[in-house]
């Protein structure tokens, strides 16, 4: 989700005019490929990297600092904004934002190219949800192509449209986005740097604001699978019970799995006990009463929850399953200010856990 536009939504008409936003977004992220061990960094020459692609799935967590800006107009060619942030980050006494000024041409997100469903129209989705050894009665709910009227398929092509642009820069025409990590910092974030203190953020085009992360909003505990053993391959053809170390100061989890079975089917599990339309993959960063109200329907596991499982051969076609699980963490925020501050703590997972068409399964 947009953070900007989730606290727009609750603004006045004359405050989403002229309000501005500033988000410090703090993520541990890990990302795991069940059948291969955790790889060894430790023996790397000092500073060589692995491509991204490899450290996707190394099993070593990595914390990501990411600082935005949202200004609803087009900030002047020499404007500048910055960002003083505590010692305990370990970031040097600056973060220097880089403004991105959206062109003309840009659109929301970009094309869908990837999510034409209308070039095969045998295209099915099967949704499964809860956690249980078995699947439950009533599932899946089953979603065919052909089945939806036009309002629907353009419905689900905008979601696709705003999953995509959560990865983009751009939000809304007209408005300049500040962005860290950048080209000249590159925002590496060291084991032991802490998120806590204040945040001063400089510029000389929308306003100067203050905000303290407290002592508990920081850094949260990677999400480390404990069972079933990841260095195994995965027997997708029986039930899948997940078990995970306690993620101290987490607010809610949650966990999804999509698998694709061929090119005209889509397999779909969540851990909400109810159904809820839209509530698969990577969400972002939500604020803590969206996260207390999707616990209390259910619709997350509570933050000390340890385990769920899948039900049985539900992914057992797959040509790949990958599974995707989120903690939400506590964070800060100003009522009023300009820009209006935000500070969120989120860890995740990325989890191959195998299929037809993965190599070695």
């Amino acid at each position: 989700m947009l953070t900007a536009f989730l606290l727009a939504a609750t603004a006045s008409p004359n405050q989403i005019q002229n309000q501005a936003y500033f988000a410090i977004l703090a993520e541990t992220k890990i990302g795991r490929m069940a059948g291969m061990p955790v790889m060894d960094l430790s023996d790397l020459p000092k500073g060589f990297k692995l491509p991204k692609e490899a450290m996707m799935f190394a099993g070593t967590p990595t914390r990501i600092l990411n600082v935005r800006l949202w200004s609803p107009t087009i900030a002047p060619d020499n404007a500048t904004a910055f960002v003083t942030p505590p010692a305990g980050l370990k970031q040097g006494p600056k973060l220097d934002l880089e403004l991105y000024r959206p062109k003309a041409t840009d659109t929301t997100g970009g094309d869908v190219k990837d999510f034409d469903p209308d070039s095969n129209p045998e295209f099915t989705i099967k949704i499964y949800w809860g956690s249980s050894e078995t699947v439950r009665e009533g599932q899946p709910r089953v979603i065919k192509w052909t089945g939806l009227d036009e309002s629907q398929k353009a419905a689900m092509r905008q979601q696709a449209r705003e999953a995509r642009a959560t990865n983009s820069y751009f939000y809304k025409a007209g408005w300049t986005t500040g962005f860290w990590p950048t080209s000249k910092q590159a925002g590496d974030i060291a084991t032991d740097a802490s998120l806590v203190g204040k945040y001063s953020l400089t510029t000389s085009y929308t306003g100067n604001v203050e905000i303290d992360a407290p002592s508990n909003v920081t850094f949260l505990d990677p999400i480390e699978i404990t069972k079933p053993d990841l260095e195994k391959k995965m027997d997708l053809k029986k039930s899948i019970p997940f078990t995970w170390k306690p993620i101290p100061n987490a607010l809610g989890l949650y966990a999804s799995i999509f698998g694709m079975e061929g090119k005209s089917t889509l397999v779909l599990w969540s851990s909400s006990e109810v159904f809820a339309e839209g509530l698969i993959g990577d969400m972002g960063f939500l604020q803590m009463a969206e996260v207390r109200e999707f616990v209390a329907k259910t619709m997350f596991m509570p933050g000390d929850a340890v385990k769920v499982t899948v039900p049985i051969g539900i992914f057992a076609n797959a040509d790949v399953a990958m599974m995707q699980m989120a903690g939400y963490g506590p964070g800060a925020a100003l009522e009023t200010a300009q820009p209006l501050p935000r500070i969120q703590t989120k860890t995740s997972l990325n989890l191959m856990l195998g299929g037809k068409q993965v190599r070695g399964f």
